[in-house]
């Protein structure tokens, strides 16, 4: 079904229309915003490129990369528009935009489900390619044209960025496992990451550039390697975790051992069960 609030609009919905209409509803959302001159926040959460795939028919069999490169070309032309609606409505100096996404590729589905080399493996495995994405972010006069930040940074740290950036109070019900990021954002010299561990689950833990699993878990790759872990990487150097160093250092797997046990994401889950 596709709801609009709790009303269901269309049933089955038409998914060759959807990327195109989430984009219109977005598009109005601003519009309406600046006519009545209020701030806004947009959450445009595609359904593409889940699957299964649809593409319009503008779209269908037009790209070089099968059925799922004409729908990212199809959400790429969908983003072009909300842009151009930024400048037409000139307050694109004044909009924050960033484009990002949830994980890593659904490597099962093969030619239908992305890739993220040179990282290795995908959705729902603790390697790189299953927890890092792409992110771009664009806000003229704030962000310089062209930075590139390779600091660490996670989508639960956009909450209290946008909150700092708008002037907005942080909820108080719960601690937030977000940072504010704004000094990333804005390639301030020697900004660092406000993350001082990333835990990946319940299984691995990164700080800075090493990253220590205490098990390895596949999808589709594990006839490649020959290590299920416990294993040791330097992503700096080898960010497809290709080259366990864990005989080599040691001691630094030991802290992140430890480290991993200390999880607070672990302890909720023992204290959930």
């Amino acid at each position: 079904p596709l709801m609009r609030d709790e009303e269901c609009i269309e049933f089955p919905a038409d998914q060759t229309t959807i990327t195109k209409r989430f984009a219109d509803e977005g598009i109005a959302f601003i519009s309406e915003s600046v006519t009545e001159e209020k701030p806004f926040f947009l959450y445009l959460a595609n359904s593409m490129p889940h699957v299964p795939l649809f593409a319009s028919p503008d779209f269908k069999g037009k790209s070089e990369g099968g059925l799922y490169g004409d729908v990212i070309e199809e959400i790429d032309y969908n983003v072009g528009r909300i842009l151009d609606q930024l400048k037409a409505l000139k307050i694109e100096e004044n909009t924050l935009v960033v484009v990002t996404s949830d994980n890593g590729p659904w490597l099962i589905m093969k030619e239908n489900g992305g890739s993220a080399l040179p990282l290795f493996e995908g959705k729902m495995t603790t390697f790189e390619g299953g927890q890092r994405v792409p992110c771009v972010m664009k806000w003229p006069g704030n962000i310089p044209a062209g930075s590139v930040c390779d600091e660490m940074a996670l989508s639960m740290d956009l909450l209290p960025t946008f909150a700092g950036v708008s002037g907005a109070a942080l909820p108080t019900v719960q601690p937030l496992d977000g940072k504010n990021i704004i000094d990333l954002m804005l390639a301030k010299s020697g900004a660092k990451t406000p993350h001082e561990y990333f835990f990946y689950d319940q299984t691995a833990v990164r700080q800075g550039d090493w990253k220590y699993h205490s098990r390895e878990i596949f999808k589709v790759k594990a006839t490649t390697r020959a290590s299920k872990g416990p294993s040791l990487y330097n992503l700096k150097d080898d960010i497809g975790e290709s080259n366990n160093l864990i005989d080599q250092y040691p001691e630094i797997a030991e802290r992140l051992a430890k480290v991993l046990k200390t999880n607070p994401n672990k302890r909720a889950a023992r204290n959930k069960k």
